[in-house]
Order: C-alpha cells, then structure tokens, then sequence
C-alpha cells in the first residue's frame, strides 16, 4: 500500500509548470491573434468578411475562411 504525504516544494513547482504552461499559451494567442487583427484594420486593400470577420483582400471574390461569397470593390 502506497502512502502519500504532503507535497513537497519541488512537486509544487512541478504541478504550478504544468498549470501555467497551458495559460500562458492562450495568453500567448490571444495577444497575437488581436494584434494582427488590429493591423490588418489599418491595411486599406483589406475587408472584413461579412461572415466571419476575418480581413480578406478588396479583389477576393471568396473568404479563404468560411467561404462566404464576396463582392470585388473597384
């Protein structure tokens, strides 16, 4: 029969890696999928899908995302 104590220091450390590594990884993605979204709202050969949001260029004719059918602008 196995007894388990309390944890000590070095099985903390390891279980608070094993915590944080997956939130800082969507923290991570979060802060970079924002920027490039901020950034592509300042590009003018850009537009937002009607559908989905993402940015697509003014002569698609499609979203490369969800497929949405678009209008070309002149």
């Amino acid at each position: 029969m196995l007894a388990f104590g309390a944890p000590g220091l070095m099985e903390l450390i390891i279980i608070g890696v094993i915590l944080l590594i997956p939130v800082a990884i969507v923290v991570a993605l979060v802060v970079v999928l924002t920027r490039s979204r901020k950034a592509s709202g300042n590009n003018p050969n850009l537009k937002p899908c009607p559908d989905c949001g993402r940015f697509v260029s003014l002569r698609a004719t499609t979203c490369p995302q969800c497929g949405c059918p678009l209008q070309r602008q002149q």
